[in-house]
């Protein structure tokens, strides 16, 4: 196996904890009064417009959901972080991302990752006590930050694979679009597990019935992409192995079985039936499903390094013989 089980933890838990920073990110914007400044919420409440309006009323959670949620995504990015560092073998291999003169795309990422570490740092501060009363403008712009710095995080962990120019199968967008579909459904899935475990006089239904909305048309999107992509798996002579390898061979069971029907179509139908029965149940499998799907993308994604021509010179040998003698 070219990436060690260190890198796909990394590609997990770093697409998860950039999903959960955006998706909390948001819901920071929805609820900037919870640092002391309600008065000045309604007294601009009529001024808004009618979207600002809307998001407000219908992304309304309680403070106890955004504090643990935050904690959580401070711990997903940590943990991922870690791998890293511990895949790369020596820290100063990670460190030189960030002290690089040159501008990249891989070193745009790093700084995306820091940036997430240092935003979820503060929000996880703030919520649980130290910033009591926090000025409106600094919220929302820390807010806005986390929504662009968990976007651009997750899109960082698909393209650290396109930088391996020697795997065919991840030289296609897709790859980075799968991953970061696949980190914001991860993000809402946290957002429904914490919300588990939320006691609230604050009803917060609406909410977490938008959540679903969004992530059932995440999961569309990713199921589409993901058809896509194993079409383009498919139809090069230089992945068709790898491909076949996914849906027929020996990754069969982990592609359809844990990622495609336990992480995407389980969650899309819990999440349809989300508003009857109870919601406390549901939103825990809903996590679990989202998550487990998540980290199995991750293993089949890198695991069609291993059927690649670069990684198998016995294939690579059939495809030269067979290209003379055509």
């Amino acid at each position: 196996m070219l990436f060690s089980e260190l890198a796909v933890a990394y590609l997990f838990f770093g697409g998860a904890g950039a999903g959960t920073c955006a998706v909390m990110g948001v819901l920071e914007c929805a609820n900037l009064g919870r640092y002391g400044t309600r008065a000045t919420y309604r007294t601009t409440k009529k001024s808004q417009p009618r979207l600002t309006r809307w998001v407000r009323r219908n992304l309304r959670v309680p403070h106890e959901l955004l504090s643990r949620g935050w904690v959580l995504c401070l711990v997903l990015l940590a943990v991922g972080s870690l791998c890293l560092m511990a895949d790369a073998g020596r820290p100063e291999r990670v460190l030189s991302l960030w002290l690089a003169p040159r501008f990249t795309v891989v070193t745009v990422g790093a700084w995306a990752l820091l940036a997430s570490g240092a935003l979820a740092t503060f929000f996880a501060l703030a919520s649980n006590g130290i910033g009591a009363r926090l000025p409106l403008f600094v919220v929302l712009v820390a807010s806005v930050a986390a929504v662009i710095a968990g976007v651009v995080t997750a899109v960082y962990t698909g393209v650290l694979l396109m930088q391996l120019p020697s795997v065919v199968a991840f030289g296609s967008w897709l790859v980075p679009a799968l991953f970061c579909l696949s980190s914001l459904s991860c993000g809402v899935a946290v957002a429904f597990g914490v919300a588990s475990f939320v006691d609230s006089r604050v009803p917060f239904g609406s909410a977490l019935r938008c959540l679903s909305h969004m992530d059932r048309a995440i999961i569309i999107a990713e199921a589409v992409a993901l058809a896509l992509f194993a079409t383009f798996l498919l139809t090069d002579i230089r992945t068709e192995a790898g491909g076949r390898a996914l849906l027929t061979g020996d990754e069969a069971i982990m592609f359809w079985v844990v990622l495609v029907l336990a992480g995407l179509v389980a969650p899309f139908i819990l999440e349809c039936r989300y508003p009857g029965g109870d919601r406390r149940t549901k939103g825990l499998w809903i996590a679990v499903c989202v998550l487990l799907g998540g980290a199995a993308l991750r293993v089949c994604v890198t695991g069609l390094a291993s059927f690649d021509v670069s990684q198998n010179p016995e294939l690579a040998m059939r495809m030269a013989f067979a290209v003379a003698g055509g």
